[in-house]
């Protein structure tokens, strides 16, 4: 085994709509420009799905710097299911031949850390760039607790997977025995999750090799979607648990499921539009990494995030009832005051003393102030009652003190008497 092809296939979840998919040069400020393309999946054989093709080796060269690696190409294929695959082609100063199975999977392991660190921030602005561009809009981030408004671009690595490819004239590599025997298409071979070996010419245009590899990479690209949707929830239910947000976000977490099921079915469609043998690595893949099982998950999950938002909305609305109730009784209180004053200068003749009215209408001020405050305030004091027992538990020796200053009042009292 002479020349291998190292590619890495990720996918992000931005959870995007295609609006302008004619924007002819998209500039990423200082980095450059990158000049996106109509495309299609090529392994697709009834009706077409649509891709936004975008070379970034330019840029991402540029930008990053692996020793011992030469970056081939990088091809961002923005899908119209709101995920973006972008895939590496490498080729390495090494020889992958002698390795194992777990050998490959470690060196792929060490040189996609070294990646992402690398190229994360380049990747995030030419996101952005493409967002103000008109490329890409409606993205519906997972939601968060704080301030509304508009967020900044970001990425959060948990949601990305990714796949491993390896592409050489007749791979001899043995895959793990615990890998299940299923039926595959031509030339792929599953060595791990995640990692596979194609017959293939390593020297084939990027095109030609990335036809080879949509099955596998929109089996991920599922499963992206859905890791992304676990860790939204997640994340959603730990903020209800530790009673951290600070606005309730029913209705944008509504969006975003429905957002997440809108592009996973949209991506599924694939096993329905794929050729024959494409179709079998599809869901061989599928099943090897359990987009299935991650499926039940975020169902089951999103489920119950979502009932512990309605229940946390609901809780929230009946406490804002009562406080406006409280309200709407004080001026209740405050409307009736003033209609006594206005009967009593009514009532009273025209010669009454001033002493008098001061005195009534001091009287009806005060009654009225005792009413809004017993009708707005009871939590104050309850709040108050339980606070003066919290202290007297805390200092022992002061129930009993006060015990002895009631008892010495009231033998005060009773000589006085």
């Amino acid at each position: 085994m002479t020349e291998v092809l190292h590619l890495q296939s990720r996918a992000y979840p931005l959870h995007y709509a295609l609006c302008d998919p004619f924007v002819d040069t998209i500039r990423v400020p200082g980095r450059g420009e990158f000049h996106p393309v109509a495309g299609e999946l090529s392994s697709a054989a009834y009706n077409a799905i649509t891709t936004v093709e975008a070379d970034l080796t330019a840029i991402v060269k540029a930008g990053v710097n692996l020793p011992g690696t030469e970056i081939v190409g990088c091809r961002a294929r923005f899908l119209s299911a709101g995920t973006v695959l972008v895939v590496y082609a490498l080729r390495h100063n090494l020889d992958l031949g002698p390795f194992d199975a777990y050998q490959l999977a470690d060196f792929d392991a060490r040189v996609n850390r070294s990646l992402r660190s690398a190229d994360a921030t380049v990747l995030a602005e030419v996101f952005d760039a493409a967002r103000r561009a008109g490329l890409l809009g409606h993205i519906i981030p997972p939601p968060r607790g704080g301030r509304s408004g508009e967020r900044p671009f970001s990425i959060d690595p948990r949601f990305v997977r990714y796949n491993c490819h390896l592409v050489t004239r007749r791979p001899d590599w043995s895959p793990d025995p615990r890998v299940p025997q299923l039926v595959l298409g031509p030339g792929c071979q599953v060595l791990l999750p995640f990692t596979y070996a194609w017959d293939g010419d390593p020297s084939a245009p990027l095109d030609e090799i990335l036809t080879l590899l949509e099955p596998a990479d929109i089996a991920v690209a599922e499963l992206s979607l859905l890791i992304g949707a676990i860790t939204g929830g997640r994340q959603i239910l730990a903020d209800l648990a530790r009673d951290s947000l600070s606005q309730i976000v029913d209705s944008e977490f509504r969006r975003f499921i429905d957002g997440v099921w809108a592009n996973y079915h949209e991506l599924d469609s694939y096993r329905v539009e794929s050729a024959q043998d494409r179709r079998a690595t599809f869901l061989a893949a599928r099943e090897i990494i359990g987009v299935d099982q991650a499926h039940d998950r975020a169902e089951r999950l999103l489920q119950y995030a979502g009932t512990s938002l309605l229940a946390e909305a609901t809780s929230r609305t009946e406490h804002l009832d009562k406080r406006l109730n409280r309200v709407a009784a004080g001026l209740t209180v405050v409307a009736a005051q003033s209609f006594l004053l206005d009967l009593a200068g009514f009532v009273l003749p025209q010669q009454t003393s001033l002493p008098v009215r001061l005195a009534i209408v001091g009287g009806v001020t005060a009654l009225g102030a005792a009413a809004v405050m017993l009708t707005l305030l009871p939590r104050w004091k309850r709040r108050r009652a339980r606070d003066t027992v919290a202290d007297a538990v805390r200092r022992p020796g002061a129930i009993a003190a006060a015990g002895v200053d009631s008892i010495r009042r009231a033998a005060v009292t009773t000589g006085e008497t």
